[in-house]
């Protein structure tokens, strides 16, 4: 997965209302069959984490996490990385969020062949 991201509000919401979710100590995972053949990711950082700086740190650690992670599906799925208000008060380095991401992966179970269909693949609407 490089440098696909969600961009649209659209696939957030079909993320967050139709997507499997798993919730870890410092990050919460919406995970919805896409129909592409690439995994997408979004990771919505709202102002209730602190100022920019700190926004973008967040950011920062998520991202790279997914990176690095080996569960993470190689296509297939749109990813919503919900930080948790925890990852903004206690600055958690790399590795403690790589290792929340890839528990809260494996509780989610994501093939690397998802539902052929794209199941709920609604961007027409």
């Amino acid at each position: 997965m490089h440098g696909q991201s969600l961009r649209r509000r659209a696939d957030f919401q079909r993320a967050y209302h139709r997507g499997a979710s798993a919730a870890g100590k410092y990050v919460v995972v919406y995970a919805v069959p896409n129909g592409l053949l690439v995994t997408r990711a979004g990771y919505p950082v709202g102002k209730k984490y602190g100022g920019a700086v700190r926004r973008n740190r967040i950011r920062r650690l998520l991202r790279e996490s997914v990176r690095l992670c080996p569960r993470v599906p190689a296509s297939g799925y749109d990813l919503v990385l919900l930080p948790r208000r925890r990852m903004a008060e206690e600055g958690p380095n790399c590795q403690s969020v790589l290792a929340d991401l890839e528990s809260v992966l494996e509780r989610l179970n994501l093939s690397d062949t998802p539902h052929p269909e794209g199941e709920g693949d609604d961007r027409q609407s």
